[in-house]
């Protein structure tokens, strides 16, 4: 999806690349990433999915996108992803990821149909004591110096943030705010985390103030990643005839430097 001026190119179709039927791609590893490489190619760069070669190290593609039921240890997910309105390149994909439950519909579709009918939001934003309502009563609780350290980080140069933490930048009543419960607890920040990576995340998702005080900023799958992202992602690409490799781990890849290009020219793996 491109933007310009309004949405006049946003879903046009590219045209065919030249020569992209004697292409191939070699993708490393299996996860979100690769798996949206290789999906994109498909959509949009229109390569032959039989050109297109995935190796993945494990027996399941996913990488961190994972749910598994594992015998002896039980459900494992290594984690999960709060989504919002503005993951355009994921909406964009995903749009014309086929749902792999309803026939005739995107993976975009059932999100969207889902979040509308039951949208995210929590009655008891924090609790205390075990259990008591925190009564956070949805304020931020800034005062005018905390609000006037978030705006001089959101302003701070990255270079001049590579070696602190957030405990350098912020200050007692930072922390006793309502604003950092509301923050720490929705992107588990820490103090002694960088200051730059809690700076990146203010200008991401700044445009959540609204909903960090009851989480209705949030958009959630139906089931774990790996079942509603995922799976429909790999069965896409299995349809159109992409080779996966699974069980495969890439020691190395193999360079053609020259003073124009650096040309990867074989890939090594067991």
């Amino acid at each position: 999806m491109y933007y310009s001026n309004g949405n006049y190119e946003a879903f046009a179709r590219p045209q065919k690349p030249e020569g992209v039927d004697r292409k191939s791609a070699y993708l490393v590893g299996a996860g979100l990433a690769s798996l949206a490489a290789a999906c994109f190619l498909v959509r949009d760069g229109q390569m032959k999915g039989e050109h297109i070669h995935i190796l993945e190290e494990m027996d399941i593609a996913g990488g961190a996108c994972d749910g598994i039921n594992d015998p002896e240890k039980g459900f494992i997910i290594r984690g999960g992803r709060e989504m919002e309105n503005h993951f355009e390149c994921l909406w964009d994909l995903f749009r014309s990821i086929p749902s792999i439950e309803t026939e005739g519909v995107s993976v975009l579709d059932e999100f969207y149909w889902l979040n509308k009918k039951d949208p995210n939001y929590s009655l008891m934003r924090a609790t205390v004591n075990r259990g008591e309502d925190a009564n956070t009563d949805g304020k931020f609780g800034l005062t005018e110096k905390a609000s006037m350290e978030i705006i001089k980080l959101f302003m701070a140069k990255e270079e001049d943030l590579y070696d602190k933490t957030i405990d350098d930048v912020f200050t007692k009543e930072f922390y006793e705010s309502n604003f950092w419960l509301y923050w720490r607890t929705m992107f588990a920040f820490e103090e002694w985390h960088s200051a730059l990576e809690m700076r990146r995340y203010i200008q991401r998702f700044i445009h959540h103030i609204g909903g960090l005080p009851d989480f209705s900023a949030l958009k959630f799958t139906k089931y774990n990643q790996y079942e509603s992202l995922i799976l429909p992602m790999i069965k896409y690409l299995e349809s159109n005839g992409v080779d996966f490799q699974y069980n495969t781990t890439v020691t190395n890849v193999k360079f053609e430097i020259t003073k124009d290009k650096k040309v990867a020219k074989q890939i090594i793996c067991i």
